[in-house]
């Protein structure tokens, strides 16, 4: 399997453990270094008289090492791995050695155990509650705590308009975080999430005013959503919980959706701190079924994401979606790395786009990114010092949310001034980029 150090830095959520591992890049550091088509390994001299014996699962990726550390991956597992996308040449093709083959010959039954209990769950039918009685009097409870809450929010939103958007001049930051904290107190955690970031949109540009009156609209429809959530039909029902901030259980989803087998391409990745967790939203486009799978998942600390997705990356294996009005956010059953994706992808220009985009937003009015690929487009400055994107032929421009002023110039260097294929995200205003790559060349990671 082929691995480029973009592939691994996106890999690796603790900044200390990866500037550790770059040190251990040196091949004076190893020694019997090598690899087969799954698997890497070395040993590397540490500060005692005997070296670390350091392993590398490449099918998903999966780490071992015997230093002490628990912070997984170690940095003699990260600075392996840079060196087999460095210098793969130092790694021999072999046979892996005891103490690997039997750690891989453990992983490997428990996959096997996993995927026959995933296919178990999938078709055993529904546990029965041991006290129904219980259960429903306890959801009872629940909802009529987060009904009570929902009906404040609208007081509080039905005031906030009354009073206008001037008013807000006036409210200290507290107006916001205290109807934040009411909902949580409620159980509507994604409507308190909502609630804070409405608190960032003032003053957020020039067209302030109209963002955040629009997202407040989409707040009250929301709110009477789920004010009447048993008249609604059942797709609808689910994308309303699941944006007031109720998910479902990954065994019950497992339970009540069929898993999508498919080889899936790592489309593009954002990563981003959310309070003391590190929050990743990857993209996965299915080769046979073109379906794009989200897959949104979060590390506390240094701790490593759930699962191993490598931008640009390709995985065989299973996934299931989480019902709702836009089918798009999903949960790994079982994916096992390829190596670099190489398969084909679909070619839109920006009029297509938005008219998929407006199909999915009437579908689904809180809708937030909708993924898609663009292609024969290229950035340009505009007067105004912003950045777009111009396509070869259709007329207009398509607005760029950027990360940092120099991201668009990188993009430019990467086209040599011809056209660029884009991955990356519509909200309805901008286009966030995620992944681009000139014609016929892997996909380059956009930096975030």
């Amino acid at each position: 399997m082929t691995w480029t150090e973009e592939q691994v830095r996106a890999l690796v959520t603790d900044a200390g453990t990866l500037k550790r591992g770059q040190e251990l890049t040196s091949p004076a550091k190893w020694a019997n270094l090598g690899q087969t088509n799954t698997a890497a390994w070395g040993e590397c001299a540490g500060s005692g008289a005997k070296p670390y014996l350091t392993g590398i699962d490449l099918t998903e990726p999966a780490f071992k090492c015997s230093c002490p550390s628990r912070v997984f991956p170690c940095k003699h597992g990260v600075g392996l791995l840079l060196l087999l996308a460095r210098q793969p040449a130092l790694l021999a093709p072999g046979t892996p050695p005891a103490w690997l083959a039997e750690w891989l010959d453990k992983r490997q039954t428990r996959q096997q155990e996993q995927v026959g209990k995933t296919v178990a769950t999938a078709e055993s039918p529904a546990p029965t509650a041991a006290d129904p009685a219980a259960r429903e009097k306890r959801e009872a409870q629940r909802l009529q705590r987060m009904s009570r809450s929902a009906a404040e929010l609208e007081a509080w939103l039905v005031d906030l308009i009354r009073s206008g958007l001037g008013s807000l001049e006036k409210q200290p930051g507290s107006y916001w975080h205290n109807q934040a904290a009411r909902l949580v107190d409620g159980q509507l955690p994604g409507l308190a999430t909502t609630v804070r970031e409405l608190a960032g949109l003032r003053h957020a540009g020039p067209d302030w005013p109209e963002r955040l009156l629009a997202r407040l609209g989409e707040l009250y429809l929301l709110v009477r959503a789920f004010q009447n959530l048993p008249q609604l039909p059942p797709d609808a029902r689910q994308e309303v919980l699941q944006q007031v901030g109720i998910t479902q259980k990954k065994e019950e989803l497992l339970t009540a959706s069929p898993a999508v087998a498919d080889t899936w391409d790592v489309a593009g990745q954002l990563t981003w701190e959310e309070d003391r967790l590190t929050a990743r939203r990857t993209w996965l486009r299915g080769r046979a079924t073109g379906r794009f799978a989200l897959i949104l998942e979060y590390a506390f600390g240094s701790q490593s994401f759930p699962t191993a997705l490598v931008p640009g990356g390709s995985y065989d294996g299973a996934v299931v979606f989480y019902p709702g009005l836009a089918v798009l956010r999903a949960t790994p059953v079982q994916l096992t790395f390829q190596g670099l994706s190489s398969g084909a992808r679909p070619e839109l220009g920006p009029t297509q786009l938005l008219d998929d985009y407006a199909h999915a937003l009437a579908r689904n009015p809180w809708l937030r990114e909708w993924p898609a690929f663009l292609s024969a487009v290229r950035p340009v400055l505009r007067p105004d010092e912003t950045w777009a994107l111009a396509h070869e032929t259709e007329p207009g421009l398509l607005p760029l949310q950027l990360g940092a002023s120099t991201e668009a110039w990188q993009m430019l260097a990467v086209g040599g001034g011809a056209s660029l294929t884009f991955f990356g995200e519509w909200n309805g205003r901008a286009f966030r980029p995620l992944s681009y790559w000139p014609t016929a060349v892997t996909a380059t990671p956009a930096r975030p």
